[in-house]
């Protein structure tokens, strides 16, 4: 019988660089979020909910 030798491999990530660059990186993916709530308009936000729903029960379906 063969015999499968599997390792296991450990990312690391490097330390924080601060907290002024968290802050700002937060206050950018804050903003991102905000224009694309504000500037997209209902219509496809509708669209984005009902392909989650269709999703959701081809999922449910397939269990």
């Amino acid at each position: 019988m063969w015999q499968w030798e599997e390792r296991v491999r450990a990312q690391c990530y490097p330390a924080s660089r601060g907290i002024l660059l968290q802050a700002a990186g937060g206050a950018l993916i804050l903003a991102g979020m905000l224009l694309i709530l504000l500037c997209v308009p209902a219509r496809a936000w509708v669209t984005f909910v009902g392909a989650a729903l269709i999703l959701l029960g081809l999922l449910l379906i397939r269990k």
